[in-house]
């Protein structure tokens, strides 16, 4: 096992969801459940089988009814909350803000409305990834990325930077960072909230350091990897429709189950 690889992974989950609405009306985004399961169960699931030992979880949005959740939840992942009082006044950066003294050490990312093969999370205990997929407009809006001949991230394009053509890959949403490299994002991050970026993404903070050449980061292809975002009823429907079509051993942890 190489002494770098990681072993604490966070997930934020404190927003509340109002585009999956009337599924979130009485519940947190994360436990809408795919598959017989909720969202966070399968998140959890795919830490647990990539060698992931504690989990950092930002709640917010019905955050009673997650606790309660996560404390009867079978898992061998040391999971520690965390609350964000300004759920509703505060955005994803403020969310990962709040974690900054858990995650010291380096840590993976991952957001709470994602769905996908949970074997490959186990590529993110590897320090500074970033998961990118081919963009596909039909499907696809938020941050998208550039990179170079040798993998690594050149630019991160926000949505409202988009222009008249984004770049070639979408972020996933799914990241890890080295203890250094988290470091430099905690601190650019807190430096951000002092400004009053409370609303904002921490993609923001990611560009700010990627621009002055203070992070690198590496691409993991998801072009042959299933996964989804979930943020939509519509979206709901499109991952039980695909889950229907070719059997919930998508979400199984056997990499040959990839559409």
């Amino acid at each position: 096992m190489p002494d770098n690889k990681l072993t604490t992974a966070a997930v934020l989950a404190a927003g509340m969801g109002n585009r999956l609405k009337p599924l979130t009306d009485n519940l947190p985004k994360c436990m809408v459940e795919v598959a017989g399961k909720p969202l966070l169960a399968h998140i959890m699931d795919a830490l647990e089988k990539g060698g992931f030992k504690r989990l950092v979880i930002v709640t917010g949005y019905k955050a009673d009814m997650l606790n309660k959740f996560v404390k009867g939840y079978e898992t061998s992942l040391k999971v520690e909350l965390i609350h964000n009082e300004s759920y509703d006044v505060t955005n994803n950066i403020y969310s990962l803000w709040l974690a900054s003294e858990n995650l010291r050490n380096g840590f993976a990312l991952v957001e709470s409305d994602i769905v996908l093969e949970p074997h490959v999370l186990e590529e993110f205990s590897a320090p500074d990834k970033i998961a990118l997929d081919v963009y596909d407009k039909s499907k696809h809006n938020g941050t998208t990325a550039s990179v170079n001949e040798n993998g690594f991230v050149e630019n991160l394009i926000l949505k409202q930077e988009y222009h008249h053509q984004p770049a070639k890959y979408k972020t996933v949403n799914i990241y890890s960072f080295s203890k250094t490299t988290g470091k430099k994002l905690l601190l650019q991050i807190e430096h951000l909230i002092k400004k009053g970026y409370l609303n904002s993404f921490y993609e923001v903070a990611i560009k700010n350091l990627l621009d002055k050449n203070e992070i690198s980061l590496e691409m993991i292809d998801f072009e042959n990897i299933w996964w989804d975002e979930i943020d939509t009823p519509e979206d709901l429907e499109r991952v039980n429709e695909v889950l229907l079509k070719n059997g919930i051993a998508i979400l199984q942890s056997a990499p040959e189950n990839s559409l």
